[in-house]
């Protein structure tokens, strides 16, 4: 335990723990943020299921990476509808607020994808 001042010439007693806290949190959150400035993030996909969020008007994380099989489900979280469209390989049709959709690639590649809605948005599943 660690003492504090609470008033002058008395202090109290709190746990450590009480302290770390603040510290604890702030790791974790930087740990779970989207990279700054654009940067990729992969996550590799082991598991048979990949979830892309989708908030703020982007994909986060922006650039996944999976095996071949791997349902990659696209998790809209923002209030208005989006899609993930690849011309020629997907399409998720429009998603609406609070809704998914699931992507399933069988072929290694490279499959660069964006919102038809929101041109702008843009993501990569890299399948292997």
């Amino acid at each position: 335990m660690r003492t504090t001042p609470n008033s002058p010439g008395r202090r109290r007693r709190v746990p450590a723990a009480t302290l770390a806290l603040p510290l604890v949190a702030a790791l974790l959150s930087s740990a779970v943020a989207p990279a700054a400035g654009g940067g990729h993030q992969l996550q590799h996909g082991r598991a048979k299921t990949v979830r892309v969020a989708i908030s703020g008007f982007a994909y986060h994380p922006p650039t996944v990476e999976v095996r071949r099989g791997t349902k990659v489900v696209f998790a809209n979280g923002d209030r208005v509808p989006h899609t993930a469209t690849r011309r020629g390989s997907f399409d998720t049709g429009h998603i609406a607020a609070g809704h998914s959709s699931v992507v399933t690639l069988r072929r290694a590649g490279v499959y660069a994808f964006h919102c038809t809605i929101h041109p702008f948005m843009h993501g990569k599943i890299v399948v292997r």
